[in-house]
């Protein structure tokens, strides 16, 4: 639910041929709303790997609004509402016996929560740049987050290049609940600041490409209190490096979309991301998207394939599946109907992880890994 950018000649070729976040000089010359609804389900877990608790894993449906707005000749506004509600069941811990598989110890199946998030932005354009800024507000009955972004572009070389610059901070408090009954944390904060850069470069009228490198930096409560044990370092640093690239083939109306994204933080995590996506317009207002994504990363220095109560509670240690090395496969379809001002988008995804799947996997599969599957639809309009 991207704002519209201006038309460059390259995209004339296709209707939708090349789409990458670049070229935004220009304010919209429409208003602009859309709707989205997502379905995600994980499939449940394997009995067998049960020590307590539910099987079932999440259920979670998600309800968008956007709304974008020309504000006079060189301002726009932009709100995004969103509601998440979810239900089922979580890993409460990992226990790993000596020659045995690990066994989880799952919350009960009545977890119910909600979240609903609000942002608003605005945009001012310069003939050859722009400048953002936006805040969000993300509330939970036991997570409140407040976050600010700036956001500048500027245009070089006869708007064929596109340098972008972006900033952030978020403040997260978090109060679990049933703390007193479950030897919980009763409130904790944490702090987030994150960099990030971009360069996009048309080469071609049919062929774009954009880098980016981006670094983010964590401080205060990172564990998980919801775990039964889980102790986690208070500061972590994420950086990454992606690469996009776009292909418009005009004898076959289609275009290629790669991406490779690296990312490596200071928790000792390495991961690579590798998405492919081949846009086939099939009429002038149908187009038709399969794609896949790998992913791939080893598991974090502090992490353990079974919860070590043992170990003093200042000793780091985590039995979380999303810490662990893993490898996962993502399998997409979507369709897109578009008229002059309106469209209409259904997707579905069906993910898949095990270790089998990782490049450095670790040692003994965790049992929590997920495999879910994703359907959506949104709906687009222009006035």
């Amino acid at each position: 639910m991207a704002p519209s950018r201006k038309v460059s000649p390259w995209i004339a070729l296709s209707s939708a041929a090349l789409a990458l976040p670049a070229f935004s000089a220009a304010p919209p010359d429409q208003i602009q709303f859309g709707l989205k609804t997502t379905a995600y389900r994980e499939s449940d877990q394997d009995s067998g790997t049960v020590l307590a608790g539910s099987d079932q894993r999440y259920d979670i449906s998600v309800n968008q609004f956007y709304l974008i707005t020309p504000v006079g000749r060189n301002w726009s506004f932009a709100v995004d509402l969103s509601h998440e509600s979810m239900s089922g069941a979580s890993p409460w811990g990992t226990l790993a016996a000596v020659g045995a598989d690990s066994q989880l110890v799952m919350s009960g199946a009545t977890i119910e929560e909600a979240r609903n998030e609000l942002s608003l932005g605005a945009t001012r354009y310069f003939e050859r740049s722009s400048f953002a800024v936006s805040l969000t507000r993300s509330k939970e009955n036991d997570y409140e987050a407040d976050a600010l972004a700036v956001n500048a572009e500027w245009d070089f070389n006869d708007k064929l290049s596109t340098l972008a610059l972006g900033l952030s901070y978020s403040s997260d408090e978090l109060e679990p609940t049933d703390a007193l009954m479950f030897g919980r944390v009763s409130s904790e904060t944490k702090q987030s600041r994150s960099l990030s850069l971009g360069w996009t470069q048309v080469l071609s009228r049919s062929s774009v490409l954009q880098s980016g490198f981006s670094i983010t930096d964590h401080r205060g409560y990172l564990s998980d209190p919801y775990k039964l044990r889980d102790i986690r370092p208070d500061q972590r640093l994420e950086t990454a490096i992606n690469v996009r690239y776009r292909h418009f083939i005009e004898p076959v109306n289609s275009s290629l979309h790669l991406d490779y994204r690296f990312y490596r933080d200071d928790f000792g995590i390495r991961s690579h991301t590798l998405r492919g996506a081949w846009y086939q317009n099939l009429t002038s207002q149908f187009q038709l998207i399969p794609s896949m994504r790998y992913y791939s990363q080893n598991q974090a220095d502090f992490y353990v394939a079974g919860d070590n109560y043992g170990l003093a509670d200042t000793v780091f240690q985590s039995s979380d599946y999303r810490l662990s090395g893993f490898g996962a496969l993502t399998f997409g379809l979507q369709g897109r109907f578009s008229r002059r001002d309106w469209s209409v988008s259904v997707n579905f995804e069906r993910y898949l992880s095990s270790a089998s799947y990782g490049l450095d996997a670790s040692a003994s599969e965790h049992p929590g890994l997920l495999q879910f599957n994703l359907l959506s639809l949104g709906f687009d309009i222009k006035l």
